[in-house]
């Protein structure tokens, strides 16, 4: 029988584990936690200060027969198929996949781990997550700056997602008008994708957020209050809320196979490590060119399972990231390689969905929802959605993140 070995017990990780056939293959999964976080909540701890119970353990989300072992991989031998845990633990394998997801890496830009231990965030973990209430329910007015440290994030959405939930709360608790909310980005526009940004800027401005585009976060003096860019604007701050850059895996590997910030260098069709058939990494560990998210991580963990069970089938590249646009109205960021983000318009009817993610998702993980997932996605698909609501802009291939 042989052995399959997936690190990280994210959904990525977890989805995958559970659509192999355990007749066929020894499945281990392998996270230095016990606990799987149902993670795009965060969000709303963060800015409604959400109490709901959102981790289960990792074992009881795997199907009967699957291993699970509590360890760190710190290390990866690709040539000789083995995998090194912590007191010196090894594991062999015939097949692996890397799924250990991004993490927040303040230290990269001087003065931020001081405003990431002091006001938290919400793309890290659940402490921070409830940090960032606290900043949030304790401000009483004055200048929030609201932004990303990093062109790369953890869900594109989110950092707009935040800003319009923040405004809807401040507005609620009577401090919109004792307070200045500017929202800056490194790309040229509020949102990288060109037709959801014709949605998203009509919207801040409506809101009175300012928006500071090619804003390439440089440092933040803490002493003086000031957020400064490469570029040389500055940016007084009150309450700032960044979202540190997302770096990729700290395992080392005995071979050159990441990036310069930790992403592991994959095919963006099969997930496969470059110059490897038995070795993957799905979801945001990989370097593809599409959106870091869950959904994109449940597409290309059924891939991979399938890729390893011989057959064939291929990640098309599709995204699908719920949008929370606050005061209850929602879209979703809809794409693929070939098609374009969908100009989606919001509704309460997508809010209600994204809603009810929260609820199935636990089923989500073992498969149960793949006949209503399948239906959904081609009832979605980008290039019929592009036909219908991008009529004025013809869908062109782009290289803009998603």
């Amino acid at each position: 029988m042989e052995k399959v070995l997936i690190v990280g017990g994210g959904a990525g990780g977890l989805i995958l584990a559970n659509s192999l056939d355990l007749d066929q293959y020894d499945v281990t999964v392998v996270d230095k936690e016990a606990e799987h976080y149902y993670q795009p909540w965060y969000l709303y701890v963060a800015f409604k200060g959400s109490k709901r119970k959102i981790s289960r353990p990792i074992s009881k989300l795997l199907k009967p027969g699957i291993r699970f072992v509590r360890d760190t991989i710190k290390e990866i031998d690709l040539d000789n198929k083995k995998a090194y845990g912590s007191y010196e633990v090894i594991y062999p394998y015939d097949h692996i996949i890397v799924a250990t997801g991004t993490s927040p890496d303040p230290n990269v830009i001087p003065g931020l781990s001081q405003i990431y231990n002091q006001v938290g965030d919400f793309h890290s973990n659940l402490q921070n997550s409830r940090k960032l209430w606290n900043s949030v329910k304790n401000f009483k007015g004055g200048n929030i700056v609201f932004g990303m440290a990093s062109p790369v994030c953890k869900c594109p959405p989110s950092p707009i997602e935040g800003v319009l939930l923040l405004e809807e709360y401040l507005n609620k608790k009577g401090l919109r008008s004792k307070t200045k909310i500017t929202y800056f980005t490194p790309y040229p526009r509020a949102y990288p994708a060109e037709p959801m940004n014709r949605i998203v800027e009509p919207m801040l401005k409506e809101r009175g957020i300012e928006v500071m585009p090619f804003f390439d976060l440089d440092m933040v003096d803490t002493e003086n209050r000031k957020i400064k860019s490469i570029e040389g604007d500055e940016l007084n701050y009150d309450l700032p809320i960044i979202i540190p850059p997302c770096k990729g895996t700290k395992i080392k590997f005995r071979q050159d196979v990441k990036d310069e910030d930790g992403f592991i260098k994959a095919d963006k069709y099969t997930m496969r490590i470059k110059g490897y058939d038995d070795a993957y990494a799905v979801g945001d560990v990989n370097n593809l060119p599409t959106s870091k998210t869950g959904v994109t991580a449940h597409l290309e963990a059924k891939v991979v399972a399938n890729l390893i069970q011989g057959i064939y089938d291929k990640f098309t590249g599709r995204i699908n990231c719920p949008f929370d646009m606050g005061y209850g109205k929602a879209t979703f960021v809809i794409a693929d390689y070939e098609n374009p983000v969908v100009e989606y318009p919001p509704s309460r009817t997508k809010h209600f969905m994204k809603m009810s993610m929260a609820r199935i998702y636990w089923l989500t993980l073992k498969g149960y929802m793949d006949p209503v997932f399948d239906f959904y996605f081609e009832f979605t698909n980008p290039r019929k959605l592009n036909e219908k609501y991008n009529k004025t802009n013809p869908p062109k291939a782009s290289s803009q993140p998603q």
